[in-house]
């Protein structure tokens, strides 16, 4: 942008300096270039910010994909975790003492897992997307981390 002010105030210099000492047909001429100038730094301009609103749409689109992916993700070790609440559950009710005391506190464990993964999709859905990158990582961790519990 920088490169194309400075083409255009040389121009004008040039243009300007020859408009005060020169013939009517070098002073068209002289207009004209400078016309043109103008005319080539307006069209790099709507060409950048086109560019520009296009890049950003995308941008939006793949934040849009990443999301609707990692609540796909989400949902999957959501559903997961429920599963083994449940057989936690049906394991308390014909364990004896000793051992019902263990499934509660695994039930606690996959409980907290649970609620970790809403309280993520709750923050997703109020990422700004310069800041959207490090959270998708985050919350992949998390469900790494669930998987990995649930496969102990």
């Amino acid at each position: 942008m920088k490169k194309i002010t400075w083409i255009v105030a040389s121009m004008l210099l040039v243009g300007s300096l020859s408009l005060t000492g020169c013939s009517d047909k070098t002073k068209d001429s002289a207009q004209e270039t400078v016309e043109e100038a103008k005319n080539d730094m307006d069209e790099n301009v709507a060409d950048a910010k086109a560019d520009i609103k296009e890049a950003g749409q995308d941008f939006e689109a793949k934040v849009k994909e990443d999301k609707d992916e990692l609540k796909k993700d989400i949902d999957d070790a959501i559903s997961k975790l429920d599963r083994k609440i449940e057989e936690a559950d049906a394991k308390m009710d014909k364990a004896a003492d000793k051992e019902k005391a263990k499934w509660r506190d695994r039930k606690k464990e996959l409980n907290a897992e649970k609620e970790e993964l809403q309280a993520s999709w709750k923050r997703a859905q109020n990422e700004t997307a310069d800041k959207w990158d490090e959270f998708k990582a985050n919350t992949k961790e998390k469900i790494a981390k669930v998987k990995a519990d649930l496969n102990d």
